[in-house]
């Protein structure tokens, strides 16, 4: 090998190894500033991902035709803003047929109440009856036993006097006889035996009456029982009548009940957007037929805005909810968005094949969210951003 040839040789060594050289130098510099001075650099992290919002997924509550449809894709709408119509003439149906149940229940219960009204005033007479009957017969029965009382005595003393006058004129009458007494004594014992002989009689008779009389007294006992048996009945019917009125009362209210259901229903015809925000997505056209749970539209709430982005294991330590930090968009290059840490995922996860990392992919990561400050409006969700996390509060934001 000659000289030059051997010094073209070395040249090309010393070329080969310088390239290495710097190479090396290179790869080392990248994996530093990624893994090192990316993650630490005046207590920031630097995040990639996209912006995002809180989707509401707005569904028909009840069956009919879309009459009207106030939006499309891209509009956006206001918190309460009328979003749809559907045809509500099945509704208004059920709600007329509710109408005549409350008012048939109605004249029920009036009728329930009328009767209620009635038996309570038919009892309470019949009390007032049945008092009254129980202190008459009472009365009758006393004064009935009283002359019955009365006439025993009177008899049981006729009786004597009888007696006394029958031993007298069984004594007198031998002696008239043989004519030891005069004959006007004689008539004066014998018109006495005559006299109380007819006493006698005469308090049997009235013994008899006055026994006929507490019979009789004693049947008013009779009538009582038959006002205690009017009063039971009564008291019977007017717990009849107390259920009626409350079954009369129930379904009053059940179709009252009914009615707000329906009326509900009918309130549900009108699909209003519940969030302010971008339709981003609609599902249906003017005059198609839906079904309850038939999706409508789905509108991102723009007041809910946030980038979800991921950190890698070795930083999840530096994160924590409500840190500050700076959203970045290509759309505006000169200025930057408010935000802060609103999750922090409980558990690691493979880095998801979408999201842009500062290292492999295979790593482990932990998804987190920045809430965004946007109160203009002017971020849109599925913009790409760059997230800059302070989780250092000493470093300024440099």
């Amino acid at each position: 090998m000659t000289k030059e040839s051997q010094k073209t040789v070395l040249i090309r060594k010393i070329i080969f190894y310088i390239v290495i050289f710097f190479f090396l130098c290179g790869l080392g510099a990248v994996y530093y500033s990624t893994t090192y001075g990316n993650r630490s650099k005046k207590g920031l992290l630097r995040l990639h991902g996209w912006v995002e919002g809180t989707e509401v997924c707005i569904s028909s509550k009840v069956k009919g035709n879309v009459i009207e449809l106030t939006i499309n894709e891209g509009y956006d709408v206001g918190e309460g803003q009328l979003i749809a119509k559907i045809d509500s003439e099945q509704i208004r149906s059920q709600l007329e047929d509710a109408e005549a149940y409350i008012n048939r229940a109605r004249e029920l219960l009036k009728r329930a109440g009328n009767h209620l009204i009635t038996l309570k005033s038919k009892l309470s007479g019949a009390r007032i009856t049945l008092d009254l009957s129980k202190k008459q017969s009472t009365a009758k029965i006393k004064e009935a036993q009283a002359g019955l009382e009365a006439t025993k005595a009177v008899l049981k003393q006729a009786k004597i006097n009888f007696k006394k006058a029958e031993k007298d004129y069984n004594r007198f009458l031998p002696l008239i006889q043989r004519k030891v007494i005069s004959r006007s004594k004689m008539d004066s014992v014998e018109e006495r035996y005559e006299f109380t002989k007819e006493d006698v009689e005469r308090a049997k008779r009235e013994l008899l009456r006055n026994e006929a009389r507490l019979a009789l007294a004693q049947s008013t006992l009779i009538e009582v029982r038959l006002r205690e048996n009017d009063l039971i009945t009564l008291e019977k019917e007017l717990i009849v009548a107390q259920d009626e009125q409350r079954i009369a009362r129930t379904a009053l209210d059940s179709s009252i009940a009914r009615r707000k259901e329906i009326e509900a229903n009918l309130d549900d015809t009108l699909v209003y957007s519940p969030v302010e925000g971008t339709v981003t997505d609609k599902m249906i056209e003017l005059g198609e037929n839906v079904v309850l749970g038939t999706p409508l539209a789905i509108i991102v709430d723009m007041t809910q805005l946030y980038v979800k982005t991921y950190v890698e294991q070795v930083d999840i330590g530096k994160v924590k909810l409500n840190d500050p930090c700076r959203i970045y968009v290509d759309s505006f290059p000169n200025r930057y968005f408010e935000g802060k840490v609103i999750l922090v995922a409980p558990k690691a996860e493979f880095t998801p094949r979408d999201i842009q990392m500062d290292d492999h992919r295979s790593n482990m990561v932990y998804k987190i969210k920045v809430g965004i400050n946007n109160p203009e409006g002017i971020l849109k969700p599925g913009m790409p951003a760059d997230v800059d996390l302070k989780w250092d509060d000493v470093q300024s934001w440099g």
